[in-house]
C-alpha cells in the first residue's frame, strides 16, 4: 500500500491508500480532504497508521522493531534509497519513462545523485542502489538510446509537462549559449577550438545552446561544432523550438550576442517576437549622443529611438554608471601605464590605438564610453510596454542560473567522450538531469545541492540479527525537527509524484 495524493474538483488535497496494479491504482481508503498544508499532513499521518495496521506485507521500513541487546544485530548495508524514490518520482512525473529504458533512467539519477564518470557510475549504482549493470551495458544502451531519438522523446516530454504541469502558456522563452571544454587538442567531428566562455582557449570544446521557460525549466537543446559563433545558433535553435512549441506567438529572449541584421530579418519573417540586449557602441555617433541627452543621467530614465526599424528600449541607472565609470577609469589608468612601456603590449588593450606605429590613448572611444555610460539597450519587436520589456530580458539569470547547474552541480565538463555519439550522449544525460534539477529546485524554493545533501541524510539501513539470520530495512529516524520538516516536504513530493 502507499499513500496517494490527489486535485479533488473542489480545488483541495485528497488523500488515498491505494496499490498499484500495472498502470492502474486501486484504491483501498480515501482517508480524506484537506484545503491547507497543515490539514494535509494530519492526513497523510493517518493515511500511514491506516497501511500500518491493515497492510498484510511486511512493511520493508517499519522502525518500530526493536532489538534487546545491540550486540545481537548487524548493520550490513547503508543506502540511500529514499533519495533515489525521489529523484525515480521526479523523472516519471517529467514524463522521461515513455522512453522505456531503466538502465538509461538509472544513469540520469545518478549524475543528480553524484555525478562522476561513466566507468565510476557503475560502482555509484551498484554500492547505492542495487543496481548492476557492467560498462558494456551501459554504453551498450546509451548507443541504442541516441539512435532510437532519445533527445528528441525527452524535449517532447518536457515541452509537454511545461504546459500542462507547470501550467506555462509556453509563449515566452529564453535562449543562450556556453561552452563545454574537453581534455584534449584533438580536433575531431564536433570538437574544435573556438571562443571558450570558461576561458580553456588551449583545449578543444563543443557549443551547447539550451532553451528554457521563465521559470529556467529545460526545454530544448542542441550542440554545435566548437568553432560555431553563438550568433550562428540563433535562428536553428528559434526556429526548431517554435516548431516543437506550436506557439504562433512565440517571443524569445536573448543576449546581445544573438544580434545582427540578418537575425533580426529572419526573426522578422518567421514572425517571432523578440527581446535582445542592444551593443549601444556599435549605434550612430548622433544616436549614441542622442540617447545620452534624453535620459540626462537621471535614474531610472526610459527612452525608445528607431534602430533598424525597430524599438530601441534605452534606460539609464546611476548603479550601473557608477560601476561604468569606476571600471573606464581603471582601464584608462591601465592604457597609460601600458603606452608608457610598449614593451609591455602582447594582446589588445582597451582604450589603446596604435597611430602611426606608436602606442596613445584612443580619445574618442573613451568619449564614447563616457557617454554611454550607465545605459543599456533593448532591442524588441513586440508591443510590449518599455518596463516589461526591461524586466523580462533581466529574466536571463534563470538560463545562466541553469548553466551553472549543469557545469558545477551535473559536472557536464570537462567532457571526456571522444565520439560525437558518445559526446551527444552525454549531454541528453546531463539535459534531463538539469530537468530533474530544476523541477525540485522550482517546488521546494531549495537549490539542488541543498535537496541532495537532506535526502541522503535518510538511509535505507539492512539490519540483521546474528542469531537467527532474521533481517529487515528500516530507514534513518530524523529528530531534529527542522530537518525532519524539510524530510517531509520531500517525502510529500515523492509521494504527490507517485
Amino acid at each position: 500500500m502507499k499513500i496517494r495524493i490527489v486535485k479533488t474538483p473542489t480545488n483541495k488535497f485528497g488523500v488515498q491508500v491505494v496499490t498499484r496494479h500495472k498502470k492502474n491504482f486501486i484504491l483501498h481508503k480515501q482517508i480524506g480532504s484537506a484545503q491547507n498544508e497543515e490539514e494535509k499532513q494530519k492526513l497523510i499521518s493517518q493515511a500511514r497508521e491506516y497501511i500500518s495496521t491493515y497492510d498484510p506485507q511486511q512493511n520493508l521500513f517499519d522502525q518500530s522493531e526493536t532489538f534487546s541487546h545491540l550486540a545481537e544485530i548487524e548493520i550490513t548495508k547503508s543506502q540511500p534509497l529514499f533519495l533515489y524514490r525521489l529523484l525515480c518520482s521526479v523523472y516519471n512525473d517529467l514524463g522521461f519513462s515513455s522512453f522505456p529504458d531503466p538502465v538509461i533512467k538509472d544513469l540520469i539519477v545518478a549524475r543528480v545523485y553524484q555525478p562522476v564518470s561513466k566507468s565510476e557510475i557503475v560502482d555509484i549504482l551498484e554500492d547505492s542502489f542495487d543496481c548492476r549493470y557492467s560498462l558494456k551495458t551501459v554504453y551498450r544502451h546509451l548507443k541504442k538510446a541516441v539512435e532510437n531519438n532519445l533527445r528528441d522523446s525527452f524535449q517532447t516530454a518536457l515541452i509537454n509537462f511545461a504546459k500542462n504541469g507547470l501550467n506555462d502558456s509556453l509563449k515566452l522563452v529564453f535562449y543562450d549559449v556556453t561552452t563545454l571544454a574537453f581534455d584534449s587538442q584533438a580536433k575531431v567531428g564536433l570538437k574544435d577550438f573556438g571562443f571558450s566562455k570558461d576561458h580553456r582557449f588551449h583545449d578543444v570544446q563543443i557549443v551547447v545552446g539550451l532553451v528554457v521557460n521563465r521559470e529556467g525549466f529545460p526545454l530544448y537543446f542542441d550542440v554545435f561544432n566548437g568553432k560555431t559563433f553563438e550568433g550562428k545558433t540563433f535562428i536553428p535553435v528559434v526556429e526548431k523550438i517554435k516548431k516543437l512549441l506550436g506557439s504562433p506567438d512565440l517571443t524569445v529572449i536573448a543576449d546581445a550576442a544573438m544580434i545582427s541584421r540578418f537575425n533580426i530579418e529572419e526573426l522578422d519573417a518567421r514572425n517571432i517576437g523578440f527581446i535582445v540586449g542592444a551593443r549601444l557602441g556599435n549605434l550612430p555617433k548622433k544616436l549614441q549622443q542622442n540617447i545620452s541627452q534624453e535620459v540626462l543621467g537621471i535614474d531610472q530614465k526610459v527612452t525608445t529611438v528607431n534602430y533598424l526599424n525597430h524599438r530601441l528600449v534605452c534606460q539609464y541607472l546611476g548603479s550601473r554608471a557608477a560601476k561604468d565609470r569606476s571600471d573606464r577609469e581603471k582601464q584608462i589608468e591601465r592604457a597609460k601605464l601600458i603606452v608608457s612601456s610598449p614593451s609591455k603590449i602582447v594582446r589588445r588593450f582597451r582604450f589603446i590605438e596604435a597611430v602611426n606605429g606608436k602606442y596613445e590613448i584612443n580619445e574618442k572611444l573613451v568619449e564614447k564610453s563616457r557617454i554611454l555610460e550607465g545605459i543599456k539597450g533593448y532591442l524588441t519587436n513586440t508591443v510590449l510596454d518599455e518596463q516589461t520589456i526591461i524586466n523580462r530580458y533581466h529574466d536571463l539569470w534563470r538560463i545562466e542560473k541553469s548553466f551553472r547547474i549543469t557545469k558545477s552541480d551535473l559536472e557536464a565538463r570537462p567532457v571526456f567522450h571522444q565520439l560525437d555519439e558518445t559526446i551527444k550522449a552525454h549531454l541528453i544525460i546531463v539535459f534531463a538531469g538539469l530537468a530533474i534539477a530544476r523541477y525540485l529546485e522550482i517546488k521546494t524554493g531549495l537549490t539542488i545541492k541543498k535537496i541532495i545533501k537532506i535526502a541522503k541524510k535518510v538511509l535505507t539501513h539492512k539490519v540483521t540479527i546474528v542469531k537467527t539470520g532474521e533481517s529487515a530495512l528500516i530507514e534513518t529516524k530524523i529528530t531534529d525537527p527542522i530537518l525532519c520538516g524539510q524530510v517531509e516536504k520531500l517525502r510529500v513530493l515523492e509521494y504527490q509524484m507517485s
